[in-house]
């Protein structure tokens, strides 16, 4: 062999060598969980009053998640008895100085999602938005107040990946929120 050759194989032999080496690594990462917990920080509440159209909004804001400080900003829903309005409501990140619309997300794992709503009051409320399964998803939501009243609004974002069957009771709780609701 003519040294030409002889340093064209030594110089492929040593790059084959190399590129073996580096791509045996012995750290082991693991795959990305799709499932894996978003950060809410915040929860907010349009109510649409189905007759006059008029919007009213109101947030719930811990920027730090649960735990560490105490919230920022929780309002009091302030509805007209004896009305109809739509509700929807968006969770929302806003933890940093670009908030993250977490709803989205929901929207697109609604089989493994349900927004629970308890109210202690006699205002009455019906989901109005479904899964692929045809369960309930509560991103969407009426809601008819009744008498003058003030009574506690609850939220709860439930996290039921394969297990979900319209209950409440099962998964992992992803944010719950209460508002004071008052109904004039």
């Amino acid at each position: 062999m003519n040294y030409t050759t002889k340093s064209t194989l030594l110089i492929i032999l040593t790059l084959t060598i190399a590129s073996l080496f580096s791509s045996c690594d012995d750290q082991v990462t693991d795959p990305p969980n799709p499932n894996e917990e978003e950060l809410i920080t915040s929860v907010e509440l349009t109510f649409t009053d189905t007759s006059s159209k008029e919007q009213f909004i109101f947030k719930f804001a811990d920027t730090d998640g649960d735990g560490g400080n105490a919230p920022i900003q929780t309002d009091t829903i302030h509805l007209t008895a004896n009305t109809f309005y739509t509700l929807n409501i968006r969770f929302l990140d806003e933890s940093s100085t670009t908030t993250e619309d977490i709803t989205e997300e929901v929207k697109e794992e609604a089989n493994e999602h349900l927004i629970c709503y308890t109210l202690s009051g006699s205002s009455q409320f019906e989901i109005t938005d479904k899964d692929d399964n045809g369960l309930n998803l509560g991103l969407a939501a009426t809601v008819q107040t009744k008498d003058i009243e003030t009574s506690t609004f609850t939220i709860s974002l439930k996290h039921q990946p394969e297990i979900k069957d319209g209950s409440c009771d099962k998964g992992e709780t992803d944010v719950e929120v209460s508002f004071q609701m008052e109904v004039k």
